[in-house]
Order: C-alpha cells, then sequence, then structure tokens
C-alpha cells in the first residue's frame, strides 16, 4: 500500500502540517499536537476513519486520515467542540477536508529523501532520542557464531576489536551451546 503511514508517521505528519500553517492558537484545553493515544480516540468516536489496512499488527492510515486529522485539530483551536466538528465532518468530502486542514503544498521531497530529515518528535515522551540534536547512534553487528550477533553502538571496529570481541565471547558461546540456546559451541581457539 504506497502512500501509508503508521500511526507514528501519521502523527508527526500532522504535527507538520500544523506547525506550517496559520491556524489561531489552542485555547488552553485542547492539546494541539496529535499523538498515537489521540487518534486511536479519534478513530473509535468516528472523527476519522479506521485504518485502510495491516501490515502485520501495524496499522496503517492515508492521506484522507491526515486531512481529518489536522481538519480536527484546525476546528478545535478556532474553539468548536468535539460534538460541533463530529457534525461537521461527519460525511466531509476530500474536498471539503481539504479546505479545512489547509495542508501546505507538497514538495516531493517527502518521499524522494525522507531518510535525509530528522523527525519533528516534540510531541514524543521525553525518553525518545531527540534526533534534531543529537545523531542516532551507529550500531555494528559482529557474528559471534553462526547463531549468535553482538550489537555495538560503535562507528569503527578495527580488526584488534573484532579479535578482542572474539576472544571474550568464547565462555559466553559455550555457556549457551551448553544450555542448548544455540546450535553450534564456540569455535576452537587459534593458534598464534
Amino acid at each position: 500500500m504506497d502512500g501509508t503511514w503508521t500511526i507514528g508517521e501519521l502523527a508527526d505528519r500532522a504535527a507538520a502540517a500544523l506547525a506550517a500553517g496559520d491556524s489561531p492558537p489552542a485555547n488552553g484545553r485542547v492539546r494541539d499536537l496529535p499523538n498515537e493515544r489521540l487518534i486511536r480516540w479519534y478513530t473509535t468516536i468516528g472523527l476519522l476513519d479506521p485504518p485502510l489496512g495491516r501490515r502485520g499488527r501495524t496499522a496503517l492510515y492515508g492521506r484522507r486520515h491526515l486531512l481529518q486529522l489536522v481538519a480536527v485539530k484546525r476546528r478545535q483551536a478556532a474553539g468548536r467542540s468535539i460534538a460541533e466538528i463530529q457534525v461537521e465532518l461527519a460525511a466531509a468530502t476530500d474536498e471539503s477536508l481539504e479546505r479545512i486542514a489547509e495542508l501546505p503544498p507538497a514538495t516531493g521531497k517527502e518521499r524522494e529523501h525522507f531518510w535525509r530529515d530528522r523527525p519533528d518528535i516534540s510531541h514524543r515522551p521525553a525518553t525518545v532520542t531527540d534526533y534534531r540534536t543529537s545523531r542516532p547512534p551507529v550500531v555494528q553487528g559482529v557474528r559471534l557464531g553462526a547463531d549468535v550477533t553482538l550489537l555495538l553502538e560503535a562507528s569503527h571496529l578495527t580488526d584488534a576489536d573484532l579479535a578482542a570481541i572474539a576472544s571474550a565471547a568464547r565462555p559466553l558461546l559455550d555457556e549457551l551451546h551448553r544450555r542448548g540456546l544455540t546450535r553450534t559451541a564456540a569455535p576452537p581457539r587459534r593458534s598464534q
């Protein structure tokens, strides 16, 4: 399903659209940026359509959901109650949602270079790494055995690092094998 997003991606897109718009400030009772819980609640009360489908257990949302979400937030920012918004948007067409949502024009860059931009995660909990101010850690995988891989947050590993890791991992691999948690024991030591 091209053009679909997870609930987190939908929240990020809605937050970006709301930040780019000229809507009046929130009235203090209204959460100005939508989050995943709010999106689920809006779906439950009928302000948002049900998800388009699923990929495994992950619900997928599309452009209409984005229009609905931003339109609801714009109406709330203008002081409308949820009941008034439900009546107005109950059977709204995409065209009327476009007019209310006032999404900024698409630049075409959104899909082409999505990996270059750091998402705005200001509405996310503080425990999430802030990709705007710090680079995410580089994770290296070091194969210790046929079915064991060690993941390290390291940007570069030398041959000496790899040899030291292999040597230090030998007792762990032996123990995992004794417990039946791996298919193979640690490789024999190389004579030097």
